[in-house]
């Protein structure tokens, strides 16, 4: 479903107020109807999962882990949040089928990026490889965002120095894109 033609409807869990209504007013400002709920228990009593578009979860839930969240809702994929970021627990967000993985406080040019290829994915994002290495997750993530993120941004979303950044993009032969104005 397009964003163009009906708004996409976004359910938003995180027990964290002022996040939760900073994501709010984000997300509807960039024309997405927006619903939310404290904890995956309130979610389940609100609302039919099924009927969103995308969840945006927090990690840290009370009484549950936001990646519950992944198998109760499927097909509809889920963007986890943390406060917590490092690499190994972005990988296993993934490997746990999470569709992206955003570290807070998030930048909300980088949320808006993930959401809209979230939305606009031709085909939903849900199916992820369980086999996922650090090596993999590393490489897809600094390809996917080296083009709208600094070294300093990309480093700290990957939880890791930039001298850690610069040295595993050497030992992956990851080249840093250089967008060259042409006329």
């Amino acid at each position: 479903m397009s964003h163009t033609s009906t708004k996409n409807h976004i359910l938003i869990v995180e027990d964290e107020e002022i996040i939760r209504s900073s994501l709010r007013k984000l997300l509807e400002r960039h024309d997405f109807l927006v619903s939310d709920a404290v904890s995956i228990k309130s979610a389940l009593e609100l609302f039919d999962l099924s009927k969103f578009d995308l969840i945006i979860s927090d990690l840290r839930l009370p009484g549950q882990l936001g990646t519950d969240l992944i198998q109760l809702a499927k097909p509809v994929p889920v963007l986890i949040m943390t406060s917590y970021a490092s690499l190994r627990s972005a990988v296993d967000t993934m490997r746990q089928g999470a569709v992206d993985y955003i570290s807070k406080p998030f930048d909300h040019d980088e949320i808006m990026v993930s959401v809209r290829r979230i939305i606009d994915a031709p085909t939903k994002l849900t199916e992820v490889s369980t086999d996922l290495s650090l090596e993999g997750y590393f490489t897809r993530f600094v390809l996917d965002n080296q083009d709208h993120m600094n070294e300093t941004d990309l480093a700290t979303k990957l939880g890791i120095s930039r001298k850690s950044l610069w040295e595993r993009r050497n030992k992956l032969g990851i080249n840093r894109k250089k967008t060259v104005a042409t006329r």
